[in-house]
């Protein structure tokens, strides 16, 4: 869950079902998707099955997607593997909150993934976290 797509779902008209219907029959299996307004200007965020990357976007490619990597420091995504109890989210976004005041950057939208079966085992949930810049003196 290194990885996300991101692209608004409007091929004219907007349509969430027509875009999950090409990933469908593409044969991914999504292992996390978000958004909002994903009808009306917005964004849908899809994580695909490891491996499947490529495959996810070849049936996006009409929308014209971007593939965001955790690897990427610039690209705003960020996992977190949050322990399952009270309090583990918040972690993941106390910390993510404290490196987004060095690199200019606000929280945008939250995906909480499937569980592999490795987290299950370690108590832990997968969580991207994706920012975006904001325009500020220190980052001009």
């Amino acid at each position: 869950m290194h990885l996300q797509a991101r692209c608004q779902t409007s091929a004219s008209p907007p349509d969430v079902e027509k875009l999950l219907r090409r990933v469908r029959d593409a044969g991914v299996n999504l292992q996390a998707v978000g958004g909002s307004d994903v009808e009306f200007g917005g964004e849908i965020a899809l994580v695909p099955e490891h491996g499947q990357e490529d495959a996810l976007m070849d049936a996006l490619a009409p929308y014209k997607p971007r593939l965001l990597s955790t690897d990427d420091p610039d690209s705003g995504l960020t996992l977190c593997l949050a322990d399952n109890q009270s309090g583990g989210l918040h972690a993941c976004l106390e910390q993510t909150a404290a490196d987004n005041l060095n690199r200019g950057r606000i929280i945008r939208d939250i995906l909480i993934g499937v569980q592999s079966d490795d987290d299950r085992q370690n108590n832990r949930v997968p969580i991207q976290i994706y920012s975006v810049a904001i325009r500020t003196p220190g980052n001009l």
